[in-house]
């Protein structure tokens, strides 16, 4: 693997400010040459990954009307021998988790909260390789690593948009075009939640890297908090000692329907739901660090990094604790200060290093270590 010496970088071209004041969930943003230092992971390494049992991958196969056709990895080595030379796509998913050096690329995005980053995804496409016109229900950045797509944009979508039934995908049964891009290496494309879109690969080895962002589903906050709360509640039964008699067995009285979900509604523990947002904010997409970092690739394009934090590591701070992965640790003395910057990015000088290190925070980035979250370079 021929080493490339530019890390990854992307440059918003206005200020962040007024990108987040005009277009963070407002208006797309086209902006030609922002990033850079795309060169990895090569297409046989994407596919490599797709081999791999844990890792999330897809094949996607069709143009135009169809047909269309949906795989689910992990793939034999075959299969991609097998394709044709156009028409089909293959995504990886949080390829960031499994190669170190991609999720280095996010520290270019800081101008945003860490937790609410999800993911990078790669996808590798052919000639007129496509998933068809769709919208997504998150915040993407859509970067061109090598050869050209097409893109075109339609108008916003919701959940009673039409979708076509006759194909795999969630793919929209009609979309107006009204805006197009031929992005090229190192262009970048944003796009705010349910804007409809259709990008087509205009070459082959076609890479475009996705950063998706989090979404936070209410409803799923809401299952966390509960499943936090019973699990440190202890059974506490309906009782009615001292009762009258009931007028009619067959009904439910409305005192007691509402006795009932007052007693229910009263278990909900604050504490207990901070501790659920946190630790469901800091849990990564996938789980378990599968994959080893390459310092040498990493120290070749960044020579002044002494420590990275491991591309599958989710790490946030709240109040005096950090949550690392879902699992809490609480913080004393100058463990804040040492846990802050290793939050707020991903690789760590000496000199950062050494303005939050002393005997109290040492021992716990050693242990960090050791458990393979970071790894000295």
């Amino acid at each position: 693997m021929t080493v490339d010496a530019v890390p990854p970088r992307f440059t918003l071209p206005l200020a962040p400010g007024d990108f987040l004041a005009r277009h963070w969930q407002r208006a797309p943003l086209f902006m030609p040459g922002a990033a850079v230092g795309l060169d990895h992971p090569d297409p046989d390494t994407l596919a490599g990954l797709a081999l791999e049992p844990e890792v999330e991958s897809r094949l996607i196969e069709g143009a135009g009307d169809g047909p269309w056709s949906l795989e689910q990895g992990p793939f034999e080595e075959q299969r991609f021998g097998a394709l044709g030379p156009r028409d089909w796509t293959l995504l990886v998913q949080s390829v960031d988790h499994y190669l170190t050096e991609v999720s280095l690329l996010l520290d270019d995005f800081r101008f945003l909260p860490g937790w609410r980053l999800e993911d990078i995804m790669i996808s590798y496409a052919a000639e007129g390789g496509s998933v068809g016109p769709h919208f997504d229900q998150y915040d993407v950045f859509l970067i061109q690593a090598s050869g050209r797509r097409h893109w075109q944009l339609g108008p916003l979508c919701d959940d009673d948009t039409r979708l076509r039934g006759d194909v795999p995908l969630k793919m929209l049964a009609h979309m107006p075009v009204e805006s197009e891009y031929t992005a090229g290496p190192g262009d970048v494309l944003y796009l705010p939640p349910g804007v409809a879109h259709h990008g087509v690969a205009l070459d082959s080895d076609c890479v475009t890297w996705s950063v998706g962002f989090r979404a936070p589903d209410y409803r799923d906050l809401l299952a966390e908090v509960v499943a936090e709360t019973l699990a440190e509640t202890p059974t506490r039964l309906y009782a009615d000692p001292g009762r009258a008699p009931v007028a009619d067995p067959g009904r439910l009285d409305a005192d007691e329907r509402d006795a009932m979900l007052d007693a229910a509604l009263a278990l909900f523990d604050r504490d207990a739901g901070r501790r659920a947002l946190a630790r469901w904010l800091s849990t990564p997409r996938q789980t378990g660090l599968d994959f080893l970092i390459d310092p040498a690739h990493i120290r070749a394009a960044d020579p002044d990094a002494a420590l990275v934090r491991h591309g599958g590591v989710r790490l946030l701070v709240v109040d005096d604790t950090a949550w690392l992965n879902g699992e809490a640790w609480p913080l004393r003395g100058s463990q804040a200060a040492l846990a802050g910057l290793l939050a707020r990015q991903r690789r760590y000088t000496n000199d950062e290093l050494a303005a939050v290190l002393d005997a109290d925070s040492r021992p716990l980035l050693d242990h960090w270590i050791d458990q393979g979250y970071f790894a000295e370079l």
